[in-house]
């Protein structure tokens, strides 16, 4: 069997596996990388891949062209990407033995996340309200409320439709694993969207047939580039000097609802974590919030 058929293969057992379409576009992409440097090297099925050749591969993947190394995360990812793939081929009779055995993921400690303090995030949502004459400033409102006061992901966010918001929730068909969730929308956040559906929304998706909650000025559904778009234009327009994403508006909304409860599980279920581990990274406190809650105590004695 053909490389190329290989991957479409297993790219097929990933859609079963409910991955999310980001991690089979990186899984796929670095496979087909990986191919690449098989047959460039001689190698034209798959049975002739040896442990070596999969530690060549390795080497090259993770070197720059100056001789630097990528980042570990772009390492890992890789090394899970042949990992996966070639216990799914030897699982599958294309191989008799696994090449990829050997491969080692290396640990790396997470960085403290981006994300807007009180100050910026007030910032942000007032330079959206000082600009309510912009011809989409409903509809951007609504998004930052939604990514701020709820902590979906991007990809989420993309797939919502008018019949997936109710009175207080939220409804998302497909979250990252391939389940559904719920989630609680905040009585502000869905004043936005109320706004935004009877106002800016009516006279750009005309055509009854559109069912997406946020759409572009071609009458379509916004994608997640569109969504990346909107946040970066608002964030340079309120004076915010952080590079911020759809993503680290997630971060906000976790690193907030933590300083408000200090409950680390009820930010795991609000982000929607399987496991603890990947919430941990939020129980963190900054100098500056620490040296303003020392503050704080010591003002009661004044």
């Amino acid at each position: 069997m053909s490389f190329e058929q290989l991957i479409v293969d297993y790219r097929t057992y990933l859609l079963a596996q409910s991955k999310s379409p980001h991690t089979i576009k990186n899984f796929t992409a670095d496979l087909g990388h990986c191919f690449e440097f098989f047959a460039a090297t001689g190698i034209s099925t798959i049975k002739n891949v040896t442990s070596g050749d999969i530690d060549s591969f390795v080497v090259l993947f993770a070197t720059k062209s100056d001789g630097s190394m990528k980042h570990a995360n772009t390492i890992n990812r890789m090394k899970a990407a042949l990992r996966s793939f070639f216990l799914w081929a030897k699982r599958n009779g294309h191989i008799p033995d696994n090449p990829a055995e050997h491969v080692q993921i290396k640990h790396v400690e997470p960085l403290p996340p981006t994300y807007l303090n009180e100050a910026e995030e007030k910032q942000l949502l007032d330079c959206l309200r000082d600009y309510p004459r912009n011809i989409h400033q409903q509809r951007d409102y609504a998004i930052i409320r939604v990514l701020l006061d709820t902590g979906i992901r991007v990809g989420e966010l993309a797939q919502i439709e008018l019949a997936d918001i109710s009175d207080k929730h939220l409804f998302i068909k497909r979250a990252k694993g391939g389940n559904p969730i719920r989630k609680f929308l905040p009585s502000i956040t869905r004043d936005a969207i109320d706004q935004y559906i009877q106002g800016e929304r009516k006279h750009f998706a005309t055509d009854s047939n559109v069912n997406a909650l946020f759409v572009n000025q071609q009458y379509g559904r916004m994608v997640s580039r569109g969504f990346q778009i909107v946040v970066s234009k608002w964030v340079k327009r309120a004076g915010i000097l952080k590079q911020v994403t759809p993503h680290k508006l997630r971060h906000t909304f976790a690193t907030s609802l933590y300083a408000k409860n200090h409950d680390i599980l009820v930010v795991q279920k609000a982000l929607g974590h399987r496991s603890i581990v990947h919430t941990q990274i939020y129980a963190h406190i900054t100098d500056e919030s620490f040296e303003e809650a020392m503050e704080s105590r010591t003002a009661r004695f004044n």
